[in-house]
């Protein structure tokens, strides 16, 4: 087995444990945690014995029962040393999604390759989030009122900013995927 492919596979028995943990912490069952995200419980046993990958879609939602976010779990499941964080590969990424940095306490910094070109369900979370192109384009839907969604399209160097809990979406309009940064802010709910 190769480096990168074991390094993938350790980052997901990672990332399996810190899902577990949480649940535990939590006095949770699979079965609880199941009916909440509407992920089966097969699926949720397999996740986090590492022999599944989330996408980003199942891990907000686990994340969600589970009253955390998903970066702290992608932080706790990365490799640290002594509070530094050099990020050079790609083992990180969860479905197109890649760690850059966590502050548990403030902010979260995410590399996102947004491949899509249909939008996906909403997310809505508790904290702030700052959205800039790197490359291609993108649109984002915010729903900022139920039934009346604002749809911004963005390019290189372009940014987008929202509150906590407003629900929004990507979808790429460029060719090529567009690359992304984002940055949640604040602290965890």
């Amino acid at each position: 087995m190769g480096d990168r492919r074991r390094g993938v596979q350790d980052a997901d028995i990672r990332l399996g444990a810190a899902i577990r943990s949480r649940r535990k912490e939590l006095g949770c069952t699979l079965v609880q945690v199941a009916a909440d995200t509407g992920l089966s419980h097969p699926f949720l046993s397999q996740v986090e014995r590492g022999r599944a990958r989330p996408s980003m879609r199942s891990l907000f939602l686990i994340a969600e029962s589970l009253r955390t976010t998903q970066q702290a779990f992608l932080a706790e499941a990365a490799p640290s040393a002594g509070g530094v964080r050099l990020e050079q590969g790609t083992d990180q990424v969860v479905d197109s999604v890649r760690l850059l940095d966590h502050y548990e306490a403030g902010a979260d910094v995410t590399e996102r390759v947004v491949r899509t070109e249909e939008f996906e369900d909403y997310f809505s979370h508790a904290r702030r989030e700052f959205v800039y192109v790197v490359s291609g384009t993108i649109e984002v839907e915010l729903l900022v009122e139920p039934e009346k969604p604002a749809v911004h399209e963005l390019g290189p160097r372009d940014s987008i900013a929202c509150p906590g809990r407003a629900k929004h979406r990507h979808r790429r309009t460029s060719p090529d995927p567009a690359l992304v940064l984002i940055v949640h802010s604040g602290p965890p709910a």
